[in-house]
């Protein structure tokens, strides 16, 4: 071969190998009102490309044009870049995304407020303290800085939320995320490819309407609180009466029917007639927290339970501190006889247990044996939406065999006062997957599957959900007429729309919905969007909201109450709290809010209230009574730690961090104080500008920011910080 063939092959070999590595961009074949864009690396469209076009078509037959992306993205921004571009096309605008495959993941950071509950040490290992978070990509007024690419995991790209940002989720498009589980033995090319297949064949079920529903509690959820299990049940019945109809099934499930419910958990999700399956447990990762221990009456059960406690302590206590010395300390701690401790390092025994706790939970090496039949899954639970991982449980459901084509869960730990049924109703509209997860989601709830997966409209066949969200999605003038709609999830909605449409005089409008409206879900978001939008006009609302006959707005009214702190709420607290103190997980939010009051004031009107009453038992008074007095003196021990000058900064960034999960406004000038004070380390006085960011909704929050505005500094953390809770405090 001579020297001129030789560099025409290399010239050849560089230009296919360019059009192999370059961007490909497949526009929609069809034209829609809106579009949608599949984003997927170019391995796993070289492996699957049947099966995604197959995807792809079935989207365009569902009425969206379809991009498809394909490339080894190496970074964040240029899908960002793209998103932008086709969201900004006016012929045909996107409406939402998906990611299949190995797409780049942003691990996002200095937005624990975006959260419903995160709030882990930013200084502890990167991967577990950042949040992964697709609102990167479909929130498009946030703003972020890059700070680098993980060298052990290249996928994970680290950004910090901008100190000037938007301080608010509100996703301008839909996204999800399809990325198969990595498992030995498995190719995760073939469980992509069989997993669009299943998508595919369930969309060409033209009469899938939601006329299966089913609920399931786990163990520690909400603190079992009945009366919270059967708002919940109630209010469904609301929201989508159909299932409630001759011929339809909506089922509850509860841990304590059974011992254990695993198994009959795992029965239900598999019923080939199941359209939607909501959990409510604690996760992780890999497992859905199904069932403790079962509580019992019997003297010989009891003592089992007691042993089987020992033998799960022991084992590792005795490595620290030898054999006998552990015995000796449980036996001494507990009261209990030698016998039952030594049971503890038989081996029999604790194969016993091992079999026992397997039986307990959900993991997803069980899943990946069943054949799910519920389309779309549901997790209240932290953690089960972690794709970042090989394994993760919202994963191990879609890429089962089965019918399941669509799960939400979240990345990190999630809250469980919060509305995991808010819009739900929609579904049975017809309201695409990815819209539920647009309007109801935090910055680590995320949808796994397909976001385009809808049911047939069987409730209201006039009104087209997806149309009037891409459609009418700031327009005032169509949401007001919504307000008048059947639905009651549609008023709800009308009532978060005009919001974002600029509508005057909301507060106005959401005060008189509250007072007027015979659906609790329209009352809720009344009170929802009022508190959080408009505290300080919320106070009057909150003093009926706290003892409203929908449990779920009792229980959030407390959170609000809490956050905003008026003393003007504290006969409504106070009131509240003698009528259902016996509520279980109201009396929780009320002992929060409690925190946010001057202890006298609180005492003093507990005795006005209780003036005339005729108590035939002061237990609640006397719990009450406690819980101020351990209040005043939780704040008092407070003060004076922070004072002391010259500790740890751990002990400081303890302390002020704290009052993140319990803004009471007691602390604000304590705050204030520490965040001036010039004499403080930098590091210190960042921990308290800090948390003031979570007095967001206070009725002091103008003192804050007017504070805050008076402090120079010189130093760029503390200064981003500053510039970071002013824009909280403003709501920007």
């Amino acid at each position: 071969m001579n020297k001129r063939n030789k560099l025409f092959i290399t010239f050849i070999s560089l230009m296919v190998c360019v059009s192999m590595s370059a961007q490909t961009i497949i526009k929609p074949s069809t034209k829609t009102p809106t579009s949608f864009a599949i984003f997927i690396d170019r391995t796993s469209y070289e492996k699957a490309k049947d099966a995604v076009d197959a995807y792809r078509q079935s989207v365009e037959t569902d009425g969206l044009g379809t991009y498809l992306a394909i490339d080894n993205f190496q970074s964040p921004e240029v899908i960002r870049e793209l998103i932008v571009k086709f969201h900004t096309n006016k012929q045909q605008p996107l409406e939402g995304c998906v990611f299949i495959g190995d797409i780049p993941i942003p691990m996002i950071r200095d937005a624990q407020y975006l959260t419903s509950a995160f709030k882990m040490n930013q200084k502890a290992d990167w991967k577990r303290s950042s949040v992964a978070s697709d609102r990167f990509y479909d929130d498009l007024s946030l703003k972020f800085d890059f700070i680098k690419q993980d060298t052990d995991i290249p996928l994970y790209f680290y950004y910090s939320l901008r100190p000037d940002s938007k301080t608010y989720l509100f996703p301008d498009i839909y996204s999800g995320r399809i990325k198969p589980n990595e498992i030995e033995g498995k190719d995760k090319y073939q469980l992509l490819s069989d997993y669009l297949i299943k998508v595919v064949e369930e969309k060409r079920d033209t009469n899938n309407v939601l006329d299966h529903f089913s609920m399931a509690r786990g163990h520690g959820y909400n603190s079992e609180d009945k009366l919270a299990w059967s708002g919940e049940q109630i209010v469904l019945r609301e929201q989508m009466p159909q299932l409630f109809r001759p011929g339809n099934t909506v089922k509850f499930f509860d841990h304590s029917d059974m011992f254990p419910m695993k198994n009959i958990f795992l029965n239900e999700v598999q019923d080939p007639e199941l359209d939607v399956m909501l959990f409510h447990h604690h996760g992780a990762d890999d497992t859905q927290y199904i069932n403790g221990f079962p509580e019992s009456s019997f003297v010989t059960e009891n003592i089992e339970s007691i042993k089987r406690y020992l033998r799960s302590k022991l084992p590792a206590r005795s490595k620290k501190v030898g054999k006998e010395q552990a015995i000796k300390e449980y036996m001494d701690y507990l009261e209990v006889p030698k016998t039952w401790c030594e049971e503890a390092f038989d081996p029999d025994k604790l194969m016993q247990d091992s079999l026992l706790n397997e039986s307990l939970d959900i993991h997803t090496y069980d899943i990946r044996e069943l054949h799910p039949g519920a389309k779309f899954i549901l997790f209240d639970a932290c953690y089960n939406g972690s794709f970042y991982e090989k394994d993760y449980l919202a994963g191990a459901y879609i890429f089962a065999t089965g019918h399941t084509v669509a799960t939400i869960g979240n990345t990190v730990n999630a809250l469980q006062d919060k509305w995991p049924d808010e819009f739900i109703g929609l579904l049975a509209a017809g309201m695409r997957i990815g819209q539920f997860n647009r309007f109801t989601g935090y910055l680590e709830s995320h949808l796994i599957g397909d976001p385009t997966f809808h049911f047939k409209n069987n409730v209201n066949s006039r009104f087209d959900i997806n149309r009037a969200l891409t459609m009418y999605g700031r327009d005032a003038a169509y949401w007001r007429k919504q307000l008048s709609n059947e639905l009651p999830d549609v008023q709800a909605m009308a009532l978060r729309q005009l919001l974002y449409a600029g509508e005057k005089n909301l507060p106005e409008l959401y005060r008189n919905t509250y007072q007027h409206s015979d659906y609790f879900v329209v009352r809720m978001e009344a009170v929802k969007l009022l508190a959080l939008n408009y505290p300080e006009q919320a106070v009057s609302t909150l003093k009926q909201s706290l003892n409203d006959s929908y449990e779920l707005i009792r229980r959030l009214s407390g959170e609000y109450v809490e956050r905003i702190g008026n003393p003007e709420l504290i006969p409504a607290l106070v009131k509240t709290y003698l009528n259902r103190g016996q509520e279980k997980r109201l009396t929780f939010r009320l002992n929060d809010a409690t925190f946010s009051f001057d202890s006298t004031l609180l005492e003093e009107e507990l005795n006005r209230q209780l003036q005339g009453r005729n108590l035939y038992s002061d237990t609640l008074v006397v719990k009450f009574r406690k819980l101020i007095d351990n209040d005043k003196k939780h704040i008092i021990s407070d003060r004076e730690e922070l004072t002391k000058l010259g500790q740890k900064l751990s002990v400081y960034r303890n302390g002020i961090y704290s009052y993140r999960n319990h803004p009471t406004p007691l602390m604000i000038d304590d705050l204030l104080d520490i965040a001036s004070d010039q004499n403080r380390p930098i590091e210190v006085r960042t921990y308290a500008v800090h948390t003031l960011g979570w007095y967001n909704i206070s009725y002091r929050r103008k003192d804050i920011i007017q504070a805050l505005s008076n402090i120079k500094t010189e130093d760029k953390d503390l200064r981003a910080e500053l510039v970071r809770t002013i824009c909280r405090l403003q709501g920007k």
